[in-house]
């Protein structure tokens, strides 16, 4: 799947976030941003142009069409590759065997998982290739002081032509200066370079029942206690579902590092580059998360699995019908596709609302800062290995991901690269059969954003276009489009941002977020010891509170430990390494 796009605990103030973001798969178009970093940006930007991309057996020219191949196709390999995201459900899909085609290369793709990865890299077992995650931490330097990672400097002289181009030259400066352990060498490849924009539909935000919400007459959604009101009525209309199951309000997902605990942060982010999450009330994701919570509990709506369940979990509760509520529409997509045989209203959508922060937007030259790719010293043929990294760099790689391939998704049409009806509408209707294209479900991976333009004049994801998003619209999208008086989802809440009452990633300097050097030892320990004091604390005060009275008395309890424990150090810390890499990138 694709959780677009997230990024990583750079992006402080919106959530310690893991991601992922067991790649969530999702609707084209959508630039979200891979959790816990700060990064990239949505901005359709002219100037971002690339050179076609030199693979090892194919060439493409600036009308996008495909050539015979450049030079005869190379021996077929096999690599292991860690990926942050996204699962091994892409392979076999019609995009993996492209780039199989293209590059001759097969990946055995396994996804980043944080246990795994610690093991792995104590035993000096890493894979051929992996996605550097939490690129602002210990791991990038351990990596280089031990040698698991070897530099790329000449590998992409040589086998990098994409990469070599000058929509990348700032993007490599930029990972030599800030990401090589002060080597000033290169050892990662930025991906998702360039500017973002809103895409088709916001996946992140509150998300419920579109015939619910309808039924209950469009409430205004003002506050915390707004939604939690509103999931409340829902499931006192609806309280089981078909087969008689309860249905519970909400819920988060726990597989993602601290994430789901300050996923609440993607809503009510203050937009400031460096917060205390941890004991600011007011500013903090965590507890913004907690108050939604608790409030849920005490409204009898919480699933009782809140605090234990994976993403998987919300995926199937979302398919059971017993789930009304998460963070982001990703755990709903299979629903949705279920939902919509059912009724041409039915299915989840993300509510626009008019104060608050929405994840989406803002642009980058680092690109999302827990993806980019490293070549490891255990790799048996590391030139082979650039040729796939360059080609999913590159302009062909990145529109494959996101658009298909030229024949079969899209075609040059009166000179334009147009989406095909049908691929249009496989993707409106979803399930398995937009799954098999496979397009979108790599987006973690690509090197270019989504609204960059490539040197054909087009975006890399064709799927961002007026005339696509016209012909897009199921009955779901088009009944919720009508009622806000806009041509697609996404502007009912891009509105919002336009006017200023709504704050995005335009205003998050995520650049310098990651850049920000790795907490030393010392800092490490006090945010471990945070990180485990607000993940155990957090959902007792939720679960044992009796009332609000008892609820503000263990939540400052709970705040006096996190001071005891540093989190006024660590935030002074963090305070210190914003301005010294602010610093350095100015």
């Amino acid at each position: 799947m694709k959780v677009k796009r997230l990024r990583g605990k750079a992006l402080l103030t919106l959530a310690a976030m893991l991601v992922v973001l067991s790649g969530c798969g999702g609707n084209n178009g959508n630039n979200a941003n891979t959790a816990e970093t700060n990064a990239p940006a949505n901005t359709t930007n002219t100037d971002n142009t690339a050179t076609p991309a030199e693979t090892n057996n194919s060439a493409t020219t600036n009308d996008g069409a495909t050539n015979t191949p450049a030079e005869p196709a190379k021996e077929p390999i096999t690599f292991k590759v860690q990926v942050n995201s996204t699962t091994k459900d892409f392979e076999g899909t019609e995009v993996y065997n492209e780039i199989v085609k293209q590059t001759g290369v097969t990946m055995d793709l396994e996804t980043f998982d944080e246990e795994k990865f610690k093991v792995q890299l104590a035993g000096g077992d890493l894979p051929d290739i992996i996605q550097v995650k939490n690129i602002n931490t210990t791991y990038l330097k351990q990596m280089i002081e031990g040698k698991h990672i070897i530099p790329l400097d000449d590998l992409v002289k040589s086998n990098g032509p994409a990469i070599s181009a000058p929509i990348f030259e700032k993007s490599l400066a930029y990972s030599k200066k800030f990401w090589s352990n002060d080597t000033g060498q290169l050892y990662v490849i930025p991906v998702q370079i360039g500017s973002a924009g809103w895409g088709f539909d916001q996946q992140t935000g509150f998300n419920v029942r579109w015939d619910y919400y309808k039924e209950l007459g469009y409430p205004e959604v003002k506050s915390i206690d707004d939604m939690v009101n509103v999931l409340a009525q829902m499931v006192e209309k609806h309280p089981t579902n078909k087969d008689g199951k309860k249905v519970y309000g909400t819920a988060i997902w726990n597989d993602w590092g601290t994430w789901g605990l300050s996923s609440m942060g993607l809503v009510t982010n203050s937009g400031e580059p460096v917060v205390n999450d941890y004991t600011d009330i007011p500013k903090s994701g965590f507890w913004a998360t907690s108050e939604f919570l608790y409030k849920a509990k005490q409204k009898g709506i919480l699933d009782p699995d809140a605090f234990t369940a994976k993403y998987e979990d919300l995926v199937t509760k979302a398919s059971q019908g017993t789930l009304l509520n998460a963070i982001a529409t990703w755990p709903f997509q299979n629903a949705n596709a279920e939902l919509l045989k059912e009724g041409p209203d039915k299915g989840f959508v993300t509510i626009p609302l008019d104060w608050g922060f929405s994840w989406v937007g803002g642009s980058t030259i680092a690109g999302w800062g827990d993806r980019a790719w490293a070549i490891t010293s255990n790799c048996k043929d590391p030139a082979r290995a650039m040729d796939l990294i360059n080609f999913l760099s590159s302009e062909q790689g990145s529109r494959l991901i996101e658009s298909g391939i030229e024949g079969v998704h899209w075609d040059i049409v009166d000179g334009k690269p147009t989406m095909k009806p049908e691929v249009v509408a496989l993707a409106a209707a979803g399930g398995d059969p937009w799954k098999k294209t496979g397009i979108n479900m790599m987006a973690n991976q690509q090197g270019l954003s989504d609204n960059t333009v490539l040197t054909d004049g087009f975006p890399v994801n064709l799927f961002n276009t007026p005339e696509v998003y016209a012909t897009k619209l199921n009955s779901l999208n088009k009944d919720y489009s009508e009622h806000y008086g806009v041509a697609y989802p996404a502007a009912a809440y891009k509105k919002y941002a336009d006017s200023g009452q709504v704050k995005t990633l335009d205003v998050i300097p995520q650049d310098i977020q990651a850049a920000m050097a790795a907490p030393p030892d010392d800092i490490k320990r006090i945010q471990t010891k945070l990180d485990d004091l607000i993940t155990k604390g957090i959902p007792e005060i939720v679960l044992k509170s009796k009332d609000d009275a008892d609820y503000k008395a263990r939540q400052q309890k709970l705040i006096d430990k996190l001071n005891d424990a540093g989190a006024d150090e660590y935030y002074q810390w963090k305070l210190k390494a914003y301005d010294e890499a602010k610093a350095k990138f100015e």
